[in-house]
């Protein structure tokens, strides 16, 4: 959304009467504080002279992520930064599809329509780093993500060549922290850290649930462990040595 209203030139302030709704609430669903609706979207589609670009997303938004999920899709897209710290698995934004269904597979009770379904979604929110002005996007990865061999061999050797040539575009960068760094601060758990112009939030998950945080107090905490990891973090360039040995291991 918030996309095709830039390219079209649209304030806030513009747009709302067109859909029409109030100001507020275009601004509250660009930043993820309100789920779009179907006339909402439907509104959009005709401003922007679209053919079903926004509406394909919706299922999506209703169906696949759960409850607890569906706000960060839209902070994560409007976003001109993003920090992920993982230390299980590679973020979803990096993931190929074989990969993200070995992730979706292993959940309890997984079914194969679902997964499916789940994978299309994360496909969907990858699309954000090919738009024409991406996030700028900064992963720290610890170093046993890379050792985990999710799906099998084929699996992650096809996903850390990926991870390669995403680590070649200008807005991605990730580094490595070593096993070698022992005991850090991301040893509590991944999280992410997205902002823009208006808004500073942070996302943590568990086994069950997760959660989107906007307080400063926590988001100041969660900045601090980043720049904790960053510290312990491999340059890019030796980050590129690391993944090539793990891959001819």
């Amino acid at each position: 959304m918030r996309q095709y209203r830039t390219v079209s030139g649209f304030t806030h302030a513009r747009l709302a009467p067109l859909i029409p709704c109030s100001e507020s609430l275009v601004g509250a669903v660009e930043r993820g504080t309100r789920p779009p609706t179907e006339p909402f979207t439907r509104g959009l589609e005709r401003v922007f002279g679209l053919d079903g670009e926004l509406l394909e997303l919706l299922p999506a938004i209703r169906d696949v992520n759960p409850v607890w999920f569906r706000k960060w899709p839209a902070i994560e897209a409007a976003a001109r930064s993003i920090r992920i710290y993982q230390l299980a698995v590679i973020p979803g934004l990096l993931q190929t599809a074989d990969y993200a269904r070995a992730v979706f597979e292993g959940e309890p009770g997984a079914m194969s329509g679902e997964v499916e379904k789940a994978i299309k979604a994360r496909l969907q929110r990858q699309a954000i780093l090919s738009q024409a002005n991406p996030p700028s996007l900064s992963v720290i990865l610890d170093e046993g993500v890379l050792l985990r061999h999710i799906g099998g061999p084929e699996v992650m050797t096809a996903q850390l060549r990926y991870l390669l040539d995403m680590m070649a575009r200008p807005c991605v960068t990730v580094r490595i922290v070593p096993l070698s760094a022992r005991s850090t601060a991301g040893l509590i758990g991944p999280f992410v850290l997205a902002s823009d112009d208006d808004t500073n939030a942070a996302f943590l998950e568990n086994a069950e649930t997760g959660e989107v945080i906007h307080q400063a107090e926590m988001m100041h905490k969660l900045n601090q462990r980043w720049e904790l990891l960053s510290g312990l973090a491999q340059p890019t360039y030796e980050t590129i040595k690391i993944i090539q040995r793990v891959m001819e291991a």
